[in-house]
């Protein structure tokens, strides 16, 4: 094969003497070049579409070294829990080495059980959802005021702790009396429980913090998905007039949390974080337009029986739908291997979730940031 035009080219060129017109060729070409070189130097990196905790406190080298490099979307404190974490510092020190602020700052914040405050003020009373919903049988009134107020006082707590997002309510009824950390749940009524799932999520939002629903669909049972895989056998008909309803205010806001279930009436082959009918379910069905957020990829429920590492199933959740993932890595895991497991996600859903919070900006519908750090 003949050489390329291109290749003649340049190899006539090189041959050439030196005169004005190649040194005003060589300038031009260095000029580009520098620019290039400056552009890329200074182009901003792109901001990896996960979730990580803060798995030593205070940060060491090695820390600010991984999270410079994984540039997370943002962070899911209170796990592991830190009696000594200061969120307000911890979020003046990631701006230093991140730099930017736009980061986001989750926690879980239900309450009873899970009551992540505890590990910031000890003093903080957290009550478990289930105690309204007793209350609820009395006195709905007294139930409706009560988780109002208590959502308005974790909100204004979680404000003051520097957190954005409240992955709260957990808004689908419990089903029954042997259900899994029952206390967990407002009410086996499904018009109960979202009516104090919605007060306790308004309550959050006046108090300054953003809630986030959870889990869609639903998928309350008698054993632990941490630990267990899950199955939700209801027809389709079925879902929309039993679960859908729970997570209709979930559109108010900008931030939904998933279920790990196989939902076999929507795909009878993929658990909900890597099932396409799924997102579709939500992002149709419950017209919920903004950032879709799966929960913890390290549990049973959401890997069955596959032995995939935890970079496939970012991926594949990424893939099928979801615009944030959280890959609970182990508090012990080494720097270098987290960031490999990152540096797999592909860019596309980075670019992807860039441009969905600028639409969710420009509606108006983008605030995690409410709290005006």
């Amino acid at each position: 094969m003949g050489k390329s035009k291109w290749a003649v080219w340049l190899e006539d060129w090189l041959k050439s003497g030196f005169n004005l017109k190649k040194l005003c060729q060589i300038g031009v070409l260095a000029i580009l070049l520098g620019g290039a070189i400056f552009w890329y130097g200074n182009t901003p990196r792109p901001v990896a579409p996960v979730l990580l905790l803060i798995n030593h406190y205070p940060l060491t080298e090695k820390d600010k070294t991984f999270l410079k490099k994984a540039n997370p979307y943002g962070f899911l404190l209170g796990i592991p829990a830190r009696t000594n974490m200061n969120p307000c510092a911890l979020r003046k020190e990631l701006e230093d080495v991140l730099q930017r602020k736009d980061f986001v700052f989750f926690i879980d914040q239900e309450g009873g059980l899970v009551n992540r405050i505890k590990y910031f003020d000890s003093s903080f009373k957290a009550p478990a959802p289930a105690y309204f919903g007793k209350l609820a049988q009395k006195d709905m009134p007294a139930a409706e005021q009560k988780v109002y107020e208590y959502g308005l006082q974790t909100g204004k707590k979680l404000k003051e702790l520097s957190i954005d997002v409240a992955f709260a309510p957990l808004a689908e009824a419990a089903a029954g009396a042997d259900t899994y950390t029952r206390s967990r749940y407002f009410s086996d009524d499904p018009t109960i429980a979202k009516k104090l799932a919605d007060l306790y999520a308004q309550g959050l939002a006046d108090g300054g913090v953003t809630p986030c629903y959870k889990h869609f669909l639903g998928v309350a049972s008698s054993t632990d998905p941490h630990e267990t895989a899950q199955q939700v056998s209801l027809t389709l008909p079925e879902i929309r007039a039993r679960l859908l309803p729970s997570f209709a205010q979930a559109n108010k806001w900008p931030f939904l949390m998933t279920a790990h279930a196989l939902y076999p009436a929507l795909d009878k082959k993929n658990v909900s974080a890597y099932s396409p009918a799924y997102y579709r379910l939500a992002r149709q069905e419950l017209a919920f337009e903004g950032i879709i957020i799966t929960d913890a990829l390290n549990m049973e429920a959401a890997s069955g029986a596959v032995s995939e590492g935890v970079a496939w199933r970012m991926n594949r959740a990424l893939q099928a739908g979801a615009d944030v993932v959280i890959p609970f890595f182990n508090v012990d895991a080494n720097e270098e291997w987290m960031q490999e497991q990152i540096a797999y996600i592909s860019k596309k859903y980075a670019r992807r979730l860039k441009r969905k919070i600028q639409t969710l900006k420009k509606q108006g519908k983008y605030i995690p940031l409410n709290n005006a750090h």
